[in-house]
């Protein structure tokens, strides 16, 4: 299991580029929506974007819904890293390999 740990600052997060490191973009994906950034927990290339809603699942697709956690999120579907083929869930804060 990998830590996910939030970047509140973009630029930061792209700087130090964790794997498993996350960053929640607010101004993207409309109403209750955001983009989720992150660093593959492969430590593969990134990072990568996926539309998540604030405890719903956006209708567009593919679309997560988040519960809402800096500090433990939970992302629902699973995530498949489609660069790498890693596949795996994001559950209270921690990414785990299927």
């Amino acid at each position: 299991m990998i830590r996910a740990i939030e970047f509140p600052d973009p630029a930061e997060f792209r700087r130090r580029e964790l794997p498993g490191s996350f960053h929640i973009d607010l101004t993207q994906g409309g109403p209750n929506g955001a983009a989720f950034w992150f660093f593959c927990p492969c430590g593969c290339d990134g990072p990568s974007r996926i539309p998540i809603g604030l405890r719903i699942k956006p209708e567009t697709e593919p679309s997560w819904s988040w519960n809402g956690s800096l500090s433990e999120p939970t992302l629902s579907p699973s995530v498949r890293q489609l660069n790498c083929g890693w596949h795996g869930w994001l559950r209270d804060g921690y990414w785990e390999s299927v």
